[in-house]
């Protein structure tokens, strides 16, 4: 994308560009069931598009090592505790002290709240992950909120003028939740260096598995530098366990020793969570097969919505954001009531729909409402 493109521009080339890309790259959805899998949509029940959790099941091997672990529900899970953390320590290139593990990545980002807010107010983007938003606000921690760019973005450089009178910490969701957009590295790694001298800066990397984009890159070799920085990643997009809720941090030992201060019990993850994390996370053959499940749902998506006249945030996850007229909230209760959920969003004066990526079925499912629901009334036309 032009990033000289004004945000008109964009939001009227968006969806017939991206959806002529893909048009010609010869991607298809159909046939995306595969071992790896779960089974494809069952028309009796709800189709679920608003939580951004994986819609092609769990790996065998992590299906396994669930059925495996049944036997050991008795004893404390001390073992697998460092297994996993040693696992993700050797392909990170880090220490097992760098790692703490959670009930699900928003656990440790929670942390972070309570310990360094005391240290100044909270800054993140407007919109961003909306748990985060509750979460601060459930501590009482003062959040500031800088809007994306034209273009979706974190708008690196408002942010950094803002981080120069007391905060604590700061937040930066990439790939960016709600809008599917990515902040580059080549940006975005000088700002966490130079953010990070006063205030802790979280990375949340939730989505990081599904972008495919050289721009991007994560920010955990800012924990190898040593660097005031926590990057957190989960277990609950890609490898599809958002169920056993799991997930992990990377920062100093220093920062994981303050978060550990506030961690509820000596074993806050089950066994049967660190026993299905370690297998998946083993799996790369899994975790590329779900890859590419998405990539061609997301293309199919692409197409769908190029062609009935939506204008769209092209992603690096697995959701996509559309606009639409003349309320998100209206045309989300439509589908409701035809079993469909997906998450009507308001912002920038605009009305946006975020929905996730399930299986090939789900979002013929999804399409053929959409059409039936929303013809010109639904459709903003971009002039």
């Amino acid at each position: 994308m032009d990033t000289h493109l004004n945000r008109r521009q964009w939001l009227k080339t968006s969806a017939a560009a991206v959806a002529g890309w893909v048009a010609g790259s010869g991607a298809a959805v159909e046939g995306a069931a595969g071992r790896f899998f779960g089974p494809d949509f069952d028309s009796g029940s709800k189709v679920r598009l608003q939580y951004n959790e994986s819609h092609f099941g769990i790996s065998e091997a992590a299906r396994e090592a669930i059925m495996d672990a049944l036997g050991d529900c008795s004893a404390y899970p001390d073992d697998h505790y460092h297994e996993l953390k040693e696992l993700i320590a050797a392909r990170e290139n880090l220490k097992p002290e760098n790692i703490i593990l959670g009930a699900g990545s928003i656990e440790i980002i929670t942390a972070s709240l309570h310990v360094y807010s005391s240290k100044g107010d909270a800054l993140a983007s407007d919109p961003t992950y909306f748990d985060f938003v509750d979460y601060a606000a459930r501590v009482r921690c003062p959040l500031r909120q800088v809007a994306l760019t034209d273009q979706f973005v974190l708008d690196l450089q408002a942010m950094e003028k803002q981080a120069g009178s007391p905060i604590g910490l700061v937040y930066l969701c990439n790939p960016q939740n709600p809008t599917g957009a990515i902040a580059a590295h080549r940006q975005l790694r000088p700002f966490c260096r130079r953010v990070s001298r006063n205030a802790l800066v979280i990375l949340d990397e939730a989505y990081s598995d599904y972008v495919e984009d050289p721009a991007y890159s994560s920010m955990a070799d800012l924990v190898r530098e040593g660097e005031n920085v926590l990057v957190t990643r989960t277990f609950s997009k890609v490898f599809g366990l958002a169920g056993l809720r799991i997930g992990y941090g990377m920062a100093r030992p220093d920062i994981i020793k303050n978060l550990l201060q506030l961690e509820r019990n000596f074993a806050p993850v089950s066994s049967l969570s660190l026993r299905a994390a370690i297998a998946s996370y083993k799996d790369e053959e899994f975790v590329r097969n779900v890859r590419r499940q998405n990539r061609e749902v997301k293309s199919y998506m692409y197409r769908e919505l190029g062609r009935l006249g939506y204008a769209f945030i092209p992603s690096h996850t697995n959701f996509i954001m559309f606009r639409i007229q003349p309320d998100s909230q209206e045309l989300a209760k439509k589908l409701e009531r035809r079993s469909v959920l997906v998450l009507p969003l308001k912002f920038r004066g605009a009305n946006w729909i975020r929905v996730s990526l399930g299986t090939s079925a789900e979002m013929r499912t999804f399409i053929a409402h959409l059409e039936d629901l929303g013809g010109a009334e639904f459709r903003e036309p971009v002039d």
